[in-house]
């Protein structure tokens, strides 16, 4: 009995310290010709993929975001237009179907409504060593999530490729992210001009490129 008992035991400790673990998982983009979502707006093409179901985040993220209603998108950017192009993360919307306008969540945010509960780990585990698994997990967590964020400030280097994520929360089921519009506003850094490229999520065609009119 009493093997029974401490075998039973190890069994919660073991599984204790494995869901106080995190995974970091690589964010490895296609070619932007391979994303069906895109558009080219003066020589500056913007490709977006949504992580909308729970199997396509636990493979990037390894914890399904969209359980607590956040979906990341993944924008892979393409400078042809031999210009510095500046991207502010913060100036890009997602307009849901319902018409409501969302600004990026910050990783560091997104993270406490995840963040593995150190004070029950060390009374259901080993104490202190359960309080470090969970503290070093919840760490990882920030540290994967952020490293994979867009940065606040990017600039498009002429000829170069680079890819960042950006986070929304829907709410629970992402019922309004379906025909949701990404808009991704874009600056030439030589002429001052304003363009936009405005992305149809999960249509499932292609969005016709443009010569985008400038904005004010």
């Amino acid at each position: 009995m009493t093997r029974v008992v401490l075998l039973m035991s190890l069994v919660v400790v073991v599984g204790l310290f494995g869901c106080a673990s995190h995974e970091i998982k690589p964010l490895a983009p296609q070619p932007i010709d391979a994303y069906v979502i895109r558009q080219n707006v003066n020589n500056v093409t913007i490709a977006a993929e949504p992580f909308n179901t729970r199997e396509k985040v636990e493979k990037v993220f390894t914890i399904d975001l969209t359980e607590e209603g956040y979906v990341p998108v993944l924008s892979v950017m393409e400078n042809q237009s031999g210009d510095n192009i500046l991207l502010l993360r913060d100036e890009i919307e997602l307009v849901d179907s319902g018409g409501n306008v969302l600004k990026h969540v910050p990783a560091n945010v997104m993270v406490e409504k995840f963040e593995k509960n150190k004070m029950a780990y060390a009374l259901l585990g080993f104490g202190i060593f359960s309080y470090m698994s969970a503290e070093e997990a919840n760490k990882k967590m920030k540290s994967d999530w952020s490293s994979k964020e867009m940065p606040a400030e990017k600039v498009l280097i002429p000829y170069r490729r680079t890819h960042g994520v950006v986070y929304f929360e829907l709410g629970k089921g992402l019922a309004t992210l379906p025909n949701s519009t990404l808009n991704v506003p874009l600056r030439n850094m030589r002429t001052g001009e304003a363009h936009s490229a405005q992305l149809r999520l999960l249509e499932g065609i292609p969005v016709p490129d443009v010569g985008a009119t400038p904005q004010e």
